[in-house]
């Protein structure tokens, strides 16, 4: 049970920090072996949730210092279409898709992380701080700059500035 409610979340969560959806899995399956093994000891967990994103994020550090795996890969999810008429609307949408992965790839990588886990995964911020061991305000303040980076980003590529509330609508659309 605890696998199935949980496997898919953790590769999507993995993938934040190994190249490869294969290598994710692999990682993930292999927290759930040891979580098999050790299933005495799972009695005294609390929170399981955070248990198994600490775990997967500290196997996915652990193979990444081995040079196992490749850290903070950029990922190449489908690109979200929404249903548009004009084919200019579709390029338009798939060229912006495209600028902000490349800008989410050259944000620091802990600003990336972040980012990813937040926007993406769709953790809160003290969920987030919590599986990466730091402080709320802490995750606060690298989501605040790398969405800010990203509006410049985008201000200047568009070559106007849209309003806030528009930048962050592309933001999402384009994930």
């Amino acid at each position: 049970m605890l696998f199935r409610d949980w496997y898919a979340r953790l590769v999507g969560f993995a993938q934040t920090f190994v190249s490869e959806s294969g290598l994710a899995e692999e990682v993930v399956s292999d927290v759930f072996v040891s979580l098999w093994i050790n299933r005495q000891k799972l009695a005294t967990v609390n929170h399981a949730d955070t248990y198994l994103y600490v775990s997967v994020k500290n196997r996915c550090l652990n193979a990444s210092r081995s040079k196992i795996f490749a850290v903070a890969p950029e990922t190449q999810p489908d690109v979200k279409m929404l249903e548009y008429e004009n084919p200019q609307e579709v390029m338009e949408h798939r060229e912006l898709y495209e600028k902000l992965n490349r800008l989410i790839s050259q944000l620091p990588e802990q600003q990336q992380v972040i980012f990813r886990m937040i926007k993406e995964n769709g953790l809160t911020a003290k969920q987030t701080a919590k599986i990466l061991q730091l402080s709320p305000r802490t995750v606060e303040t690298h989501i605040y700059k790398a969405v800010k980076r990203l509006e410049e980003e985008i201000t200047g590529y568009l070559g106007y500035s849209p309003k806030k509330k528009t930048v962050n609508r592309m933001i999402t659309l384009a994930l």
